[in-house]
């Protein structure tokens, strides 16, 4: 059983978040500051593209109407092609939340709109249900696309309940099952910049008929906020929204990348992302799960040969064994996937581990011969949580940079704000293996 003093845990995030906020460390501080700059909030009415819709909003519209201010595309807050008072109204509307409508840009960039309030959605996508939940709308969900959730009633102990209809990728998509279901809206699975694809959002349209779509990227974690607070706006949990972003820029760019961003390329450990059910089927820098690494300050040996504009880059690529060998990484990571929340058991991913580390070619590898063979759990490995791999993979390559920071109570802390269950990551799950007490 896995023990943890709870309150040194909780202290050490408390100096974590001292140290996202506070003014007092101003080298983080203006790191942070280079590095980010919050995206818009592409709703219709946020009128001087900021990251909220107030009444300064309101103020824009109407200097724009008068021809001092630029009448720039989200200021046409009822969308009906140009810019009046009645765009003023629309927007006091959404402030109040009491709009009827709602049109926001959606991962496409195009213009969508949907009837409010939402009270019964299908959601068909990997992420999207995870952040209904995180935003506290479970209750709006009345399916699923895949069977991810279903398998972990522990975790997901009402969302597993929900009938399956398949996904849009997937090819098993069931219109007739979602049309009987009678949804105001159907969040889709397309919900990542490499996997949108135009006809599949107009055969989902079509065949629909009237049920509005929504396809918002979920899944890339620097994007993550912009889109977190447009939902927020679209199912009527600004607040929590507002909340939820703010925790994952917080950790992301104050903590990680500023202090990661000044580390000379052979400071960077270099590692290598292998894909636990085909060996040699190696993930490149553009995959979240490798961002995780890369904001915690590694140096992924792919980049030696797939870069930004190989269509690879964003996903998984079989490599020679001889040429991982020729380039010595320093750790090995497996992604790997079975346990997380389901199982207290870290046997499974000891047998991963062991199997690659008894590979022939890889005995004289660094990371083989000083046992740096890490199993990193795959469903923690997009959308909010992937800043706890993120956590995970800088308090392993960076230790002394990360001292302040404990990423299982990191994990407790993302579980007890945002995920609405009771589960103790110090008594159950395996997301880590060798876990951190045995680094």
């Amino acid at each position: 059983m896995k023990t943890k003093n709870k309150v040194l845990a909780l202290a050490e995030i408390a100096i974590v978040l001292c140290s996202m906020f506070l003014v007092a460390l101003p080298g983080i501080a203006a790191a942070a500051t280079e590095i980010y700059e919050a995206g818009p909030l592409d709703v219709f009415g946020n009128a001087n593209e900021d990251d909220i819709i107030d009444m300064r909003d309101t103020t824009y519209i109407k200097l724009a109407i008068f021809g001092k201010k630029p009448k720039t595309k989200l200021a046409d807050a009822n969308y009906d092609g140009k810019v009046s008072m009645l765009d003023v109204g629309q927007t006091k509307l959404i402030i109040l939340g009491k709009e009827k409508e709602l049109t926001y840009v959606d991962i496409y960039g195009e213009a969508e709109t949907v009837n409010k309030p939402i009270k019964r959605m299908v959601n068909t996508g990997w992420i999207g249900p995870r952040v209904i939940r995180n935003l506290g709308a479970r209750d709006t969900l009345v399916a699923l696309g895949s069977d991810s959730i279903s398998k972990e009633p522990t975790f997901y102990p009402v969302m597993s309940k929900l009938p399956i209809v398949g996904t849009m990728n997937g090819g098993d998509l069931d219109y007739e099952a979602i049309l009987g279901l009678k949804p105001d809206v159907v969040m889709t699975n397309m919900e990542a910049t490499w996997n949108i694809k135009p006809e599949l959002k107009s055969e989902l349209k079509e065949k629909l008929k009237s049920i509005p779509i929504i396809c918002l990227n979920m899944r890339q974690t620097e994007t993550l906020s912009e889109n977190v607070r447009t939902l927020g706006y679209i199912i009527d949990r600004k607040d929590e929204a507002e909340e939820l972003a703010e925790w994952v820029e917080g950790y992301l760019f104050n903590i990680f990348i500023s202090r990661t961003e000044g580390l000379l390329e052979d400071e960077k450990p270099q590692f290598y992302f292998e894909r636990d059910i085909n060996p040699y089927q190696a993930i490149a820098s553009g995959s979240s799960y490798s961002q995780a690494v890369i904001w915690g300050g590694g140096r992924n040996i792919l980049d030696e040969i797939i870069g930004p504009d190989d269509p690879g880059y964003v996903s998984y690529n079989y490599v020679d064994p001889e040429w991982v060998m020729e380039q010595n990484p320093e750790i090995i990571f497996i992604q790997s996937r079975g346990l997380g929340y389901k199982s207290d058991d870290p046997s499974k991913y000891a047998a991963i581990r062991k199997k690659l580390m008894d590979r022939p070619e890889l005995a004289k590898v660094d990371a083989v011969k000083n046992g740096r063979v890490y199993c990193s759990e795959v469903t923690l490995m997009a959308g909010p949580s992937n800043i706890i791999s993120t956590a995970y993979m800088a308090k392993l390559l960076h230790p002394g940079l990360f001292e302040d920071l404990d990423p299982e109570a990191m994990h407790q802390e993302y579980i007890d704000k945002f995920c609405y269950v009771d589960f103790d990551v110090y008594e159950h799950g395996v997301f880590f293996y060798p876990p951190p007490e045995e680094w």
